[in-house]
């Protein structure tokens, strides 16, 4: 793991340089790989001393910032925060890999692909077509295996209302659902 450590308005000390290393390393002790690093300022504002670590693990940044009168504990502070951010992002981590795991063996997914070269415009154009096995599921469960899939649009049968529905993601990051309904 990678840590960069920036001293603004104080001395960067060999001893603070190998704490807030021993500190960080501890606490990214949940993830490694070359995708994992940290950025740490230590800065004094008058008599504050304040800790920012950014820790980044696969393009996602964690932050963490504290302050104190001591720079040593504005350091535990700060890791201490993050430290809890980065446990609780592996147990989610986790969760979401399990559940993957089940969703994949559970869900069986038929694809008949074919094009309809007939057809003149490539806008109307059909490339393929899926179909797949459909189950009731919750907004919330259909929310996290579209994000743990990684789908833009993701389609479901509501276990509350019975009705198919449709989810897709803007791209202000906003979900969107489609929802039928039959007038008479």
């Amino acid at each position: 793991m990678q840590i960069n450590i920036t001293a603004r308005h104080l001395k960067l000390t060999d001893a603070i340089g190998s704490y807030v290393r021993q500190k960080v390393s501890k606490a990214g002790k949940y993830f490694d790989g070359d995708t994992v690093g940290a950025h740490v300022i230590l800065s004094v504002e008058k008599n504050r001393q304040i800790t920012e670590v950014t820790f980044y693990i696969d393009g996602r940044a964690f932050r963490a910032k504290e302050e104190s009168e001591d720079l040593y504990s504005s350091i535990d502070l700060t890791v201490d925060k993050l430290a809890k951010q980065l446990r609780k992002e592996k147990e989610i981590s986790k969760i979401h890999r399990k559940a993957n795991l089940k969703v994949s063996k559970a869900k069986k997914i038929k694809a008949d692909v074919f094009s309809y070269d007939t057809m003149e415009d490539s806008r109307t154009k059909i490339s393929e077509i899926k179909r797949f096995d459909i189950h009731p599921v919750s907004i919330e469960d259909a929310i996290n295996e579209m994000d743990s899939l990684n789908y833009r649009v993701y389609m479901f049968l509501n276990s509350s209302t019975d009705k198919l529905n449709v989810l897709y993601r803007k791209d202000s990051g906003s979900l969107v659902m489609l929802e039928p309904e039959f007038n008479n």
